[in-house]
């Protein structure tokens, strides 16, 4: 997919409609896509998009490391400590991890706004693969139905259809989470 646009979608609708052979203006195409992006967003915990000037209230946690909650990052955020702004951090672009470099974060409550650009400008093929996959168990399989028998035949839906994770869907999932464990 190009530049990403305001609808906020990790794949193309316009490619769901080449992978499953359903008409380009249907309906199912962007609903499809839609659903399985949400859900993408919702399992990696962040947006994935670039969301830019984006403020953020974190709370000190007393050590030297705290993790933004959506990355990559792109340029140098402003951060600021009970209203007085500071520059003596590092920061991983790409895991969005906020180090100081001469103490810790003081402990409190919202103590820390961070303004920064995040996400991608154009979405990694690894995510748009995953997310197409996806929508397209949506788009095709009936909703609610894990199997359907009419006189001596019977039609079964796959743990896909029924559940829709795939071991790609699990791996792009885990290799786009954010490292928010405990730090020291």
């Amino acid at each position: 997919m190009a530049e990403n646009d305001t609808q906020g979608l990790l794949a193309d609708p316009a490619d769901l409609a080449v992978h499953t052979r359903l008409p380009a203006d249907s309906p199912r195409l962007e609903l499809a896509v839609r659903r399985a992006s949400d859900r993408f967003i919702g399992e990696v915990g962040h947006p994935v998009v670039r969301v830019e000037d984006d403020t953020v209230e974190l709370d000190g946690n007393g050590r030297q490391v705290l993790h933004l909650p959506a990355a990559p990052i792109e340029g140098t955020p402003t951060v600021s400590i009970d209203g007085d702004t500071i520059t003596d951090f590092q920061l991983s672009l790409r895991h969005g991890i906020l180090r100081r470099r001469d103490g810790r974060w003081p402990s409190g409550l919202g103590n820390i706004e961070v303004t920064y650009t995040h996400g991608h400008r154009t979405i990694p093929g690894d995510i748009a693969d995953a997310v197409l996959e996806h929508a397209a168990t949506i788009a095709t399989s009936l909703a609610h139905v894990q199997q359907e028998s009419a006189g001596s035949n019977s039609v079964g839906f796959g743990t896909q259809a029924a559940v829709g994770v795939t071991q790609k869907w699990s791996d792009t999932v885990a290799r786009h989470q954010l490292n928010t464990g405990d730090s020291a």
